[in-house]
């Protein structure tokens, strides 16, 4: 392909990544994945001239999507996706879409954390310093004062997974923390419903009783 008609699949496939940010995403995560775009174009090894320009737009998207948590409903920022939406938007398989992500990914060879695809919060929680003890503490948690010596890091893929896993174990845990509550509410619920029960049942009965009483001395009268 021409370096014409190169450019102008990458404008098309742009076009196609900013359709998608204006319904769904906003200015931030639209320049994180244009400047992947950008990448992406560069890398030689990913051919970018070549497939469906809806797949490599929703792929481009999807891998943004990862690095920053956009399919987590509790997203810091409110701004929250579906890989199924996203699939949907550009009519392609998810199969696709998740393989060209990983191709495109491990190509621009992209982590956690980094600046130009990753928004701060993120940073915070991927960004190590190394105390002279060797303990690396995430910025996020690291605002009190350490020791002189500072070694500034980004998250390796493997630190950047391990920290996938413990954020996917701290929603699971506050998911279930929610579902111990809606579970208390509903037995105190169920306890309060049975107590108004047998509340009425008895000052229906006391009704029963009385008239039963009042019944009887009509009839002793009657004889």
């Amino acid at each position: 392909m021409s370096t014409e008609n190169n450019k102008q699949k990458i404008e098309a496939i742009k076009k196609l990544i900013e359709n998608f940010c204006d319904a769904n995403l906003n200015k931030i995560y639209k320049a994180y994945i244009m400047n992947l775009c950008d990448a992406a174009s560069r890398n030689k090894s990913l051919n970018i001239s070549r497939g469906k320009n809806e797949i490599w737009a929703a792929s481009l998207i999807h891998a943004i999507a990862r690095l920053n948590f956009l399919y987590d409903d509790n997203s810091s920022d409110g701004h929250h996706m579906t890989f199924d939406a996203l699939c949907d938007f550009f009519q392609m398989n998810k199969t696709t879409i998740r393989n060209r992500a990983k191709q495109i990914t491990k190509a621009c060879d992209i982590r956690i954390g980094q600046p130009e695809y990753s928004k701060s919060d993120i940073m915070d929680v991927t960004t190590f310093f190394e105390k002279q003890d060797r303990l690396k503490i995430n910025k996020s948690t690291s605002r009190e004062s350490l020791d002189k010596k500072i070694v500034f890091e980004i998250a390796s893929e493997e630190e950047s997974a391990e920290i996938e896993r413990f954020m996917a174990e701290q929603k699971r845990l506050e998911e279930e923390k929610l579902q111990q509550k809606k579970a208390r509410r509903l037995e105190i619920n169920r306890m309060i419903a049975e107590k108004k029960k047998a509340k009425k049942e008895k000052g229906t009965h006391k009704q029963l009783k009385l008239f039963g009483k009042i019944g009887s001395d009509q009839d002793r009268i009657l004889k």
